[in-house]
């Protein structure tokens, strides 16, 4: 058994992983040098664990001391790269990680000058100690002196960590302190426990300081959560910023019209053009003088002169009114905006131009950062958590279950150790939970539920899970709801239902909520209301308050109404009406890959993601004639249509149809194709809407490894089956 062998494999891939991420994360974000300190240190941190390993079964003293020489340079690199991250992140003293820098600069130079590096002069012998049933080596040899150095670094290291929690904590920053400042503090006393004990021979066990960086991992990821809570949380207040810069450019357009107007005369046929003073100041000439036409034009950008004259030109021709917008550069360089408007009157038989002009300098800019930070409230909040779910589904959860994957089928593979397959069970459930907690970070920030199950089916579990969480009753009621609706009405309903519920728990003080939600008369009415404390809608706190703001924002957007109903000690009700419009369909472009044969078991497989369909197909292979493979659903119903396989194995989660959504054309168009869902999410409302749809297994796909070609020999064989993470057929034919 080689349990702790495998464990460091498995804390390196978790390093390779982090760091691969956090690399993609700081290439995006060149400022955030924290993402580049933290991925240095995964990076170190991989490499120090394979020596660590080689370490762990050296057979002599010379094997050993190479592993360990070796080590010192990446266990150096990680140790000041995990010091400049809590420098970045805790803002910790300069001195004390420049003074902790330097001692570890010196501690590599000594260890290059000497034969056998800094920690040994000698190791006389390698003593083999048994851990959890492996057997891994430790030293015995001549500690060197010179080891004191690095070792206090260590304890510097440790100083350093805890100045900079204490002084994170008395700047108000208690949330950082508590956990980045506790992991660094327990990483640093891991790693001196180890370095004192083991390399100066006062405890008889193997260097295992791969592992202490788990501490720091794990509150690296709290505050990835944390911070991706924070930007959902912000993108929720720019709604409140963007109402208030579309007030504020009310205002102006009022205060343009209202304000001081410069005004300009000019006979058509004469160069000289007369101005008032504003009209002066405006066109960069204060004190309401004579103008030439050539003296204007100096000051027009020379981008909009063009322009102009193609105007004045238009207006000696006979046009008799104009507007337009042009830019005056000033003497100074600056660029102010001007907007002219007026008309050609004649006067005992001249012609003459009469205009108006008004600064809308910071008009323009208003409208600039309107349009601006429009776009960003269209696409930020549900970007932003649809990109950060996508990073933690497509990296992390994907790698972590392909993992899985490949430890589940070495755990197939005969073995000389019979302890082995209990081992790797473990480690195959360890990797589940971690892969669970991803998804449960993905969906709190993005309803994939809303998307892959429709609004009535992510609606009935939302309440269910906040009823399940809060002293509160919820009733749902859904009618006629379509599963296709629109997804930006969907989105807005679901949007609009959970700020409403969750207004409730925070002030209501209710203990029933009901939340009724309907297609009638061509429109979705949804109503959420209560019988709690309720509020006076006209108060100007209630007006002003970011969730009602948001929820009416959300309603505009997608052409609806939304109404609050209260009063103080009658509970609130709030009613919204969408109407229903048409839906389009996208260009699809077809991914396929297509062969036809006859001989056994034929299954098609559709996967959007490159990896996991490569994985399934190789591990279904052997067992399976494979006919065909997709990489979205369109084309995988083609695939389908055109080869009539025995079975289709569907992702859940593919572009322009889902798994679901295949398995219910499938019962009408083709009924003879058994199916299997395959999903990363173990939830029993994707469960049965797969069982609804037509589906005859689900298999998460952290347990493909185990339960895929069980699942589809019983499918082929007639019985219908799910399997959960937890590796097991939870139901059968009659109890799906």
């Amino acid at each position: 058994m080689r349990i702790v062998s495998n464990a460091v494999l498995i804390v390196s891939g978790v390093y390779l992983a982090l760091g691969v991420m956090y690399l993609r994360f700081w290439w995006a974000e060149r400022v955030r040098t924290a993402y580049l300190a933290f991925t240095i240190s995964c990076f170190s941190y991989l490499l120090f664990s394979s020596f660590e390993l080689g370490m762990m079964n050296a057979a002599t003293p010379e094997e050993y001391l190479f592993y360990a020489w070796w080590a010192f340079f990446p266990g150096t690199v990680g140790l000041i790269s995990f010091a400049w991250l809590a420098y970045l992140h805790l803002h910790g003293r300069k001195w004390l990680f420049v003074t902790y820098g330097a001692m570890r600069i010196v501690a590599v130079i000594l260890h290059l000058i000497m034969a056998n590096g800094i920690n040994f002069r000698q190791i006389t012998s390698v003593v083999g100690r048994p851990v959890l049933g492996e057997t891994v080596s430790y030293p015995i040899g001549v500690p060197n002196p010179w080891m004191v150095l690095p070792h206090l670094s260590h304890v510097l290291l440790i100083i350093f960590f805890l100045d900079a929690s204490v002084r994170c904590w008395r700047r108000g920053e208690r949330r950082q302190a508590l956990t980045f400042g506790t992991a660094t503090i327990l990483f640093g006393t891991t790693v001196l426990f180890f370095a004192l004990s083991v390399l100066w021979g006062l405890v008889s066990v193997p260097i295992m300081a791969s592992f202490s960086v788990l501490f720091i991992v794990a509150a690296v990821l709290y505050e990835l959560n944390y911070d991706m809570h924070r930007a959902a949380m912000l993108t929720e207040k720019l709604e409140e910023r963007d109402a208030r810069l579309t007030e504020t450019l009310e205002q102006l357009q009022l205060s343009a019209a209202a304000a001081n107007v410069g005004l300009w005369t000019r006979k058509i046929g004469e160069e000289t053009i007369w101005v008032n003073e504003k009209a002066g100041e405006l066109w960069g000439s204060p004190g309401g003088v004579q103008f030439t036409r050539e003296d204007f034009f100096q000051q027009v950008h020379v981008d909009d002169r063009a322009l102009l004259v193609s105007l004045i030109r238009e207006l000696e021709e006979g046009r008799n009114e104009f507007q337009l917008e042009y830019r005056i550069v000033s003497k100074d360089g600056n660029v102010r905006w001007i907007h002219s408007r007026g008309k050609v009157e004649p006067v005992n038989g001249v012609r003459f131009i009469r205009g108006a002009i008004v600064d809308i300098t910071k008009l323009k800019m208003a409208e600039e950062a309107i349009h601006d930070l429009s776009g960003k409230l269209m696409n930020a909040q549900e970007k932003e958590r649809a990109r950060l779910a996508r990073e933690l589904h497509d990296d992390l959860s994907q790698s972590i279950a392909l993992l899985s994957i490949q430890l589940a089928t070495l755990r197939n593979e005969p073995k000389d150790i019979a302890n082995v397959k209990n081992r790797l069970d473990q480690f195959v459930s360890d990797v589940e939970r971690l892969s669970v907690d991803v998804h449960r970070i993905s969906h709190e920030l993005h309803p994939a539920r809303l998307t892959q199950l429709g609004l009535e089916t992510a609606l009935r579990g939302f309440c269910r899970e906040l009823s399940a969480a809060h002293p509160l009753v919820i009733d749902f009621e859904a009618e006629n709801l379509p599963r296709d609706l629109a997804r930006d009405i969907s989105l807005c309903l679901y949007r609009v239902t959970q700020e409403s519920l969750q207004n409730v728990i925070k002030h209501s003080g209710a203990a029933l909520a009901r939340v009724s939600v309907k297609l009638e008369n061509g429109e979705v009415r949804l109503s959420v209301s209560d019988n709690g404390n309720g509020f006076d809608p006209s108060a100007t706190k209630a007006k002003e308050a970011l969730g009602l703001v948001s929820m009416d924002e959300r309603v505009r957007a997608v052409k609806g109404e939304a109404n609050v109903i209260s009063a103080v000690g009658v509970g609130t009700k709030i009613e919204v009406r969408v109407p229903v419009g048409n839906q389009s369909d996208n260009g699809i472009k077809n991914n396929s890959k297509l062969k036809v044969d006859n001989n056994s078991i034929r299954v098609v497989v559709a996967d959007d993601s490159k990896l996991m369909l490569d994985a399934m197909v190789r591990l279904l292979t052997p067992h399976f004639e494979i006919v065909g493979t997709a990489a979205d659903g369109k084309t995988a119903l083609e695939i389908i249509q055109q080869l009539k396989p025995d079975i289709a194995v569907l992702d859940m989660s593919m572009p322009f149809k889902t798994g679901i959504e295949i398995a219910a054309d499938l019962k009408t168009i083709a009924p003879e194709v058994k199916v299997v869902i395959v999903s990363s999410r173990d939830d029993e409302y994707y469960l049965r809407a797969a069982s609804s749809a037509g589906a005859l297994a689900y298999v998460v796909k952290s347990t493909l490894g185990d339960e895929l070609i069980p699942a589809l020999e019983s499918v082929y064989a007639g019985t219908k089956t799910s399997a959960s993470s937890r590796g097991k057929f939870v139901a059968r034919i009659n109890g799906m």
